[in-house]
């Protein structure tokens, strides 16, 4: 019997597929999670989770679903069984909570894979699921205010080998998305057509390449 794999793609505006001209949603032929459906074929379902203004971390009061962290638990419920988990967060954590650390960060990571893990421990038959840690796109240091981020800019070029370091520790897979594809000229973090098109194409030949 046919079964096709599921892929949870779990992050924030840069999965939703918010576009940097008017924060409009750009459509299935544009986001990056719906590009990587169409090169993998009827084999795999996209299961398309970004949320604009999600963090890592649980550091929003009026809105669970922001907390990375606290909305996985649920979410995980209602998916679970899944065989590839990618995991597409970080960028709101270093530039709306400027105060949060790197070590903060990677903590919240290891949280949001430990609860997916547990999840597909607890049912029986369930295999845990092959996770890829993806950074987040680089921000755009050529907007003119760019100056006046710089120290959440250096933060967010450190996430990458902070996220690799941790993939081996939890013996994950390790995607750095800033090696393709930056943030646009627009705002600076949200990708612009090109970039979710270029990333969709890039992510499917990391999944048939070393997850299929």
């Amino acid at each position: 019997m046919f079964i096709m794999k599921k892929i949870l793609c779990y992050g924030d505006s840069n999965t939703w597929g918010c576009s940097p001209v008017d924060s409009s949603r750009f459509d299935e032929n544009t986001r990056w999670p719906m590009v990587m459906s169409s090169i993998l074929g009827n084999d795999f379902l996209i299961l398309e989770e970004g949320l604009n203004g999600r963090t890592v971390l649980n550091l929003s009061h009026d809105n669970f679903m922001l907390n990375g962290i606290e909305y996985i638990d649920s979410l995980i419920e209602n998916h679970c069984p899944i065989d590839i988990f990618l995991l597409c967060l970080g960028l709101n954590d270093v530039f709306i909570f400027e105060e949060v650390t790197i070590n903060e960060i990677l903590n919240g990571i290891e949280k949001i894979i430990d609860i997916v893990n547990n999840h597909h421990n607890n049912k029986q038959g369930c295999n845990i699921p092959e996770t890829v840690i993806m950074s987040p796109p680089m921000f755009n240091s050529n907007i003119e205010w760019a100056q006046f981020i710089e120290l959440q800019i250096n933060k967010l070029k450190e996430l990458p080998a902070a996220y690799k370091r941790l993939s081996i520790e939890k013996n994950c897979r390790f995607f750095n998305t800033s090696a393709y594809v930056t943030g646009s000229a627009i705002d600076g973090s949200h990708l612009d057509a090109g970039s979710h098109i270029l990333l969709g194409k890039k992510i499917a030949e990391f999944i048939l390449g070393r997850l299929k």
